[in-house]
């Protein structure tokens, strides 16, 4: 098990289940004895270790490197993958778009634009664009990377959002897990490492030596918990699902479906029966119509070893676990995500042999052979001294031009270049890196739009990679403004982007949605959605397109605010365009009347005449 560098110590209970400790240990030691063991686990951590040692050029293993050495010849590396590697995390910079807050309906625009507004604010404190970055950049390395959201709760009074990335050997999957989104595993486990007095700053009742004790046998494999070699403990936190059957009904107060355990749903009962008072003043007392059904609800756990240090219910108030899976490609039969440099690896290796080899062909050829006449060349002994000179100056005996010559040295066979040339073009092939990606010009006569389609066409071939990549962000943008509705509650002034730039606004402040300017964040759970505008908005922005052309061909026949529907601007843009076009129809009625006024005083003017 790798240690990571930096760590961070979360606490979300503040005390423990009510199930038994003993059996929760026992449970969580045998999913994480099958998370370590599984085939999908164990592939990913043998390739991904050497995918990283391909992109540093580290390609050759000490065997290969000794023998090399034994026979005298080149151990040079010729690393095609690192610029590839590079070129697929700039592009996807590149084509990147940010997550965004979108309204549901028409009239979920003024919430819409105030949460988003807070939303790329918290991102931008969280730095969360360069977080992303990372994560594709580590599952194109590596095949798989997350980013964890938990809650700081150092200061108590005002929680803080955390997003931190995980390397991909720090978190553990339950390997029946199929769903890109992890919606259906069963466990996810986050490794960590700390001393002990860190530990028991945060849990005084850790013991160490407890945790020394479930290191195991050679015989039967154990999970390790402590790092002889650093004096390290490790801490595993696990999210879990646990199936428990509830009721479902329609709240009569909010009118949206909600959920209660039995126990829960008993008390709302009686407590209808007896009697509800509304604030309109009506008594609710007729008990709603309810269904039974199976909710899976999320479970947190913090333990090392014999030791188990929190558990209860996540602290979350999300439905899945509050990480997420930025993967690469993946291998179906061994449910195991691997990344771009595993395909590039066969012919890299190739590429290496051949070049050492000819490498090793141009030191070691023959040169060509002084075949001579005796006594036709008067300096011979010179020229086996200083022939190699530059100045150099062969002498030769009158009429002995005929009688001296060289033997032709060895040619190497051209397939050397045309192999070159294939191990490379299979790596772009399979990378989807072409020459026009990397900036190389391939032809000076090509048209501008036909070099243009071919880079769309490159772009394409890598659909899979960057497909994940925004389902990534997506996912992360849902669980991320999930916490801020939970989490920021207390008024506050942020800074967001407005019609005049940068402006600030205050938020929590207003919490009754009856009065002007309200401005509760922690509202409209089913009004708003998280989605990337630049790929949800294509359909629109073609209609709008058509409804513009319209209007062009046949002036006043659309209304400019029917073509605003169509448009994804902020609402206080439409509402500056909307008021510009109003006052602009008042000034043309008042012209109209004045016109009409102006030709009815002349006609009266000259009837009186």
């Amino acid at each position: 098990m790798n240690i990571t560098d930096e760590n961070v110590i979360t606490s979300s209970s503040d005390k423990k289940g009510d199930l038994d400790s003993t059996e929760l240990l026992t449970l969580f030691d045998t999913w994480l004895v099958e998370a370590e063991n599984s085939l999908a686990e164990s592939s990913w951590r043998e390739v991904a270790e050497e995918d990283y040692d391909f992109y540093a050029g580290e390609q050759d293993t000490d065997e290969v490197k000794l023998t090399l050495q034994a026979q005298n010849r080149p151990t040079t590396t010729y690393n095609e993958i690192k610029p590839k590697v590079d070129k697929l995390v700039g592009l996807a910079d590149q084509v990147r778009r940010v997550p965004s807050v979108l309204p549901v309906g028409k009239e979920d625009e003024a919430l819409a634009e105030l949460m988003n507004g807070v939303f790329k604010h918290f991102r931008y404190t969280q730095g969360l664009s360069d977080k992303e970055m990372d994560c594709f950049e580590h599952s194109t390395k590596s095949g798989r990377s997350f980013l964890f959201y938990y809650i700081d709760k150092s200061n108590p009074f005002e929680p803080s959002i955390i997003a931190s990335r995980l390397p991909g050997r720090d978190v553990l999957l339950d390997p029946n897990s199929i769903e890109y989104d992890l919606s259906d595993a069963k466990y996810v486990f986050i490794n960590r490492w700390f001393r002990e007095e860190d530990i028991k700053a945060h849990w005084p009742e850790f013991s160490g030596s407890i945790v020394k004790m479930f290191q195991g046998s050679n015989d039967v494999y154990t999970p390790s918990y402590f790092d002889e070699t650093k004096k390290l403990y490790r801490l595993i936190e696990v999210f879990y699902k646990v199936p428990k059957r509830v009721t479902w009904f329609l709240n009569p107060i909010s009118g949206k479906p909600e959920s209660l355990t039995r126990a829960e749903w008993i008390k709302f009962k009686k407590a209808i029966q007896e009697g509800i008072t509304l604030p309109d003043g009506r008594v609710l007392n007729e008990v709603p119509q309810a269904f039974e059904t199976v909710k899976k609800f999320v479970y947190h756990a913090i333990f090392s070893g014999g030791v188990l240090l929190e558990h209860g219910p996540s602290p979350y108030n999300w439905e899945g676990f509050p990480l997420t899976l930025y993967g690469a490609y993946k291998n179906e039969d061994e449910n195991r995500w691997f990344s771009a440099i595993s395909m590039m690896k066969d012919p890299q290796r190739a590429l290496n042999t051949l070049r050492r080899q000819l490498s090793h062909l141009l030191q070691t050829a023959p040169k060509g052979i002084l075949m001579y006449e005796v006594n036709s060349i008067l300096n011979i002994d010179e020229y086996d001294a200083h022939s190699a000179e530059p100045n150099f100056r062969l002498e030769l005996s009158r009429d002995a031009i005929n009688r001296v010559k060289f033997t032709d040295q060895p040619q190497i066979s051209n397939v050397y270049s045309v192999l070159d040339g294939t191990f490379q073009q299979s790596m772009k092939d399979v990378s989807g890196i072409q020459d026009p990606m990397m900036g190389v010009q391939t032809s000076s006569r090509e048209p501008g739009v036909t070099a243009r389609l071919r880079l769309e066409s490159n772009i394409a071939v890598l659909y899979l990679l960057l497909k994940n990549f925004r389902r990534s962000r997506v996912q992360g943008g849902k669980i991320f403004m999930s916490l801020i509705q939970q989490y920021v509650t207390a008024p506050m002034v942020i800074r967001v982007e407005g019609q005049e730039g940068m402006q600030l606004v205050e938020i929590n402040t207003k919490l009754n949605p009856q009065v002007e300017g309200f401005n509760d964040i922690s509202a409209g759970k089913f009004d708003l959605m998280i989605d990337e505008e630049a790929e949800n908005t294509t359909m629109r922005r073609e209609i709008a397109q058509m409804l513009m052309e319209l209007a062009h061909n046949n002036p006043d026949s659309i209304p400019p605010e029917i073509i605003l529907e169509y448009l994804d601007l902020p609402l206080t843009a439409k509402m500056k365009v909307q008021q510009y076009n109003q006052d602009r129809i008042n000034r043309e009625v008042e012209l109209r009347k004045m016109e009409i006024e102006s030709k009815n005083k002349a006609k009266s003017q000259g009837e009186e005449k």
